[in-house]
């Protein structure tokens, strides 16, 4: 559908001008006109909005990335907070960006606006663009009359929050990066160099050392049933990927990934951070602390600990105390329910939240660059290792023949 741009007059002989969305430019006037508007100009704008067919909204597919959702944000934080209407933000981010997704969505937000919705209600047909928690700290600020300051909370919150995504990204591709450059090494060592050394041992018929024999067949079997093992793997990943769509698999297997020794207090430690911060930001920002768990929950990605958040969830709509549901379910971090409990003692709930959500990631980050550490020379060490085995298995040989030929 396109956005058409008008000009018009109200009764009072107002000027008004904004954007509206219509098939046709004759159907543009009549909706003005049935907002008791006398149209004077509109002419069809550059940018499109989404159309529906049969009472479903048909949008580009395209949404806002992270970085410039969180730009967005910030901007559309500092306009609001200096007094600028809502409709006017929009059309200053829009022309502004250089993204043009940035400007399709805030040009298809702006339209809505300008037609009477409230600026989370807008979001709400954007979902691919603002998240549910977004669209909630959103809906929280226009209750409260500061939706700038929220948004400013939000920026903050997109921030910390991918800076946290990027340390788990970090110590989750760096060592499966080094396995894989170690292991191409050595495949390509078993495939290309140990079967043309060995093929020079074939015509004297000596008998070869036990570690050489290994060798010739782990290559021998990488030669012949390399493509195999490859498809092998592929399918046991597309597999494992198919099989997690069934809910108590799932659930079985984030069970045993928090039994893990290192990788379970790893995984609890994020998922406490993020529940702990999505928390503070939302109770900060006037939202109950009801909708704050709900919100809070889809942050998280582990089944158990989304289990056991709804059960938290349950305990506080039964009247218990925060810090008491959280105590119950027992899994969350002691630290993390003793600073629930000071803050609601204290009054002081989302600021000691937001502190022990600091802690968490700053224990994360910690753990994890003393473990890329030990972890990059542990791989080098063993690479090593096995690249010297390589090249005994071919050395044991030749100073076998050596050794013939002297005697």
């Amino acid at each position: 559908m396109p956005a058409y741009n008008y000009e018009a007059l109200d009764r009072s002989g107002k000027a008004k001008r904004g954007v509206i969305a219509a098939d046709s430019l004759r159907e543009a006037r009549e909706k003005l006109r049935s907002k008791s508007l006398y149209p004077v100009n509109v002419i069809l704008g550059k940018d499109k909005v989404g159309f529906s067919i049969g009472g479903f909204n048909l949008k580009p597919s395209k949404s806002i990335k992270p970085k410039d959702l969180t730009m967005v944000t910030r901007q559309l934080a500092t306009m609001l907070s200096a007094g600028t209407p809502v409709e006017e933000a929009l059309v200053a981010l829009s022309a502004q960006s250089d993204s043009a997704v940035v400007k399709e969505t805030m040009t298809r937000l702006r339209v809505q606006v300008s037609e009477g919705k409230k600026l989370s209600e807008a979001m709400a047909s954007e979902k691919n663009s603002f998240p549910a928690l977004y669209r909630a700290m959103v809906r929280a600020g226009e209750a409260s009359g500061d939706l700038g300051n929220i948004m400013e909370r939000i920026a903050d919150y997109n921030e910390k929050s991918e800076e946290m995504k990027n340390k788990v990204s970090t110590a989750m591709v760096y060592p499966a990066v080094l396995s894989v450059v170690a292991l191409s090494v050595l495949v390509i060592l078993m495939t290309f160099v140990v079967p043309k050394v060995v093929s020079q041992f074939e015509n004297i018929g000596a008998e070869l050392p036990a570690l050489t024999k290994g060798v010739i067949a782990f290559s021998d079997f990488l030669l012949n049933y390399g493509g195999f093992l490859i498809i092998l793997v592929v399918g046991g990943i597309f597999s494992y990927f198919y099989a997690m769509k069934n809910p108590a698999l799932k659930l079985s297997v984030h069970g045993a990934l928090l039994k893990t020794p290192v990788l379970g207090k790893l995984i609890l430690s994020v998922s406490s951070a993020r529940f702990a911060r999505t928390m503070g930001t939302l109770i900060d920002g006037g939202s109950p602390v009801p909708d704050s768990i709900k919100a809070a929950k889809e942050i998280v990605r582990n089944e158990v600990i989304r289990n056991a958040i709804d059960k938290v969830y349950t305990g506080v709509m039964e009247g218990q105390a925060l810090s008491v549901s959280l105590k119950r379910v027992s899994i969350f971090p002691p630290l993390l329910v003793y600073m629930c409990s000071m803050g609601e003692r204290s009054g002081k709930l989302p600021f000691l939240l937001l502190k022990i959500a600091d802690y968490l990631e700053r224990e994360f980050d910690s753990f994890t660059q003393k473990a890329m550490s030990l972890l990059e020379p542990a791989i080098v060490v063993i690479m090593g290792l096995m690249v010297g085995l390589i090249v005994l298995s071919i050395m044991l040989p030749i100073m076998r023949l050596n050794n013939l030929v002297l005697m």
